[in-house]
């Protein structure tokens, strides 16, 4: 398995990652399918800021993809991270690989601060993102409802 930098033709991978969650998961902020303009989108942001893509055999197995916090300049040293693996991959060091790749672009771009949000139900998530120096930074409680749930959102933040 190797780490990449992400390119445009990697969208259709990106977005079949990604709905695999949407479709069988609480851990997205979405009930309904990425579309194709939207995982353009995405991949674009990860060509832009930073994005890389795991690969098994040619294959795309997740990806990694920074884009910006907010877009009012006052923030242009904070990041935003998002970031999925197929579900047979979880657990074997992929996710950190791709972290790793990342925090490296950025740092060497001058970004100052990483910040991720993550679904409450996620708890795998937040588990590795606080192994990997991140900390709690917000909470918000029963924001939303997914799928007939309500979802908390966690925030998470990392200087680099």
């Amino acid at each position: 398995m190797k780490i990449v930098k992400i390119k445009s033709s990697d969208y259709k991978d990106i977005l079949r990652i990604y709905n695999v969650y949407v479709q069988k998961t609480l851990f997205t902020f979405s009930d309904e399918l990425m579309k194709d303009s939207e995982a353009i989108q995405l991949t674009n942001q990860g060509i832009k800021y930073a994005g890389y893509v795991a690969l098994k055999d040619q294959v795309v197995i997740g990806f990694g993809i920074a884009y910006p916090f907010r877009e009012e300049k006052i923030f242009n040293k904070s990041i935003k991270l998002t970031y999925f693996l197929n579900p047979a991959y979880l657990r074997k060091g992929m996710g950190t690989k791709i972290l790793n790749h990342l925090f490296v672009e950025l740092k060497e771009k001058g970004f100052k601060e990483i910040i991720v949000n993550i679904s409450s139900l996620n708890k795998p998530s937040i588990e590795f993102h606080k192994k990997k120096g991140f900390v709690e930074c917000g909470f918000f409680q029963n924001i939303g409802i997914i799928k007939g749930q309500e979802i908390s959102m966690v925030w998470m933040q990392k200087k680099i």
